[in-house]
């Protein structure tokens, strides 16, 4: 998705402590943390509408975590270049691990999967309540049956799905 300049300004509004404090922690000085804040969001900004953005949050992460870097290695800090460095390093990814993006991929289409074996009722009772936001009372005047059937049709597919997963997860 390409963000817009709107979607990065809400990005930076909910995430602007965390990134200032994750910064403090890297170059151990509060001005230089703000202003690596604010070069984060320039950053960002001039990537509006030019580039696909998948995990938003960990681009926000990534730039802050490359600045601080930058910052470091030019001996800008007061600290410690070496450790300061080293600590920087450290600072976990906001980013799905390769392995974690695969499982997720692979549990998604084993839901899928199960959602198509479902029994036609089943599965069209679920998809009308968790897809399209039906209500129980909607489901129940298009399907011509009761509400506590639609109830008992969304669990029993709930239950084949969560089934489904915890098969493969044992795997």
């Amino acid at each position: 998705m390409n963000l817009s300049y709107e979607d990065i300004e809400h990005l930076f509004h909910e995430h602007r402590y965390e990134v200032t404090r994750s910064l403090y922690r890297m170059v151990r000085c509060e001005q230089t943390a703000a202003d690596l804040t604010q070069e984060t969001f320039m950053r960002l900004v001039n990537l509006a509408q030019t580039s696909s953005v998948m995990y938003p949050r960990a681009l926000l992460f990534k730039t802050a975590t490359n600045l601080a870097i930058d910052y470091l290695r030019k001996g800008k800090s007061e600290q410690h270049s070496g450790e300061a460095l080293e600590l920087a390093l450290e600072v976990p990814s906001g980013a799905p691990s390769a392995e974690r993006t695969i499982l997720d991929k692979q549990r998604l289409q084993i839901f899928l999967n199960a959602i198509n074996t479902l029994p036609q009722r089943s599965r069209e009772a679920f998809l009308l309540h968790r897809v399209h936001d039906c209500s129980y009372r909607e489901i129940a005047t298009r399907l011509n049956i009761s509400e506590s059937a639609v109830e008992k049709l969304i669990m029993r597919a709930l239950l084949y799905c969560r089934r489904a997963l915890q098969e493969h997860d044992t795997d």
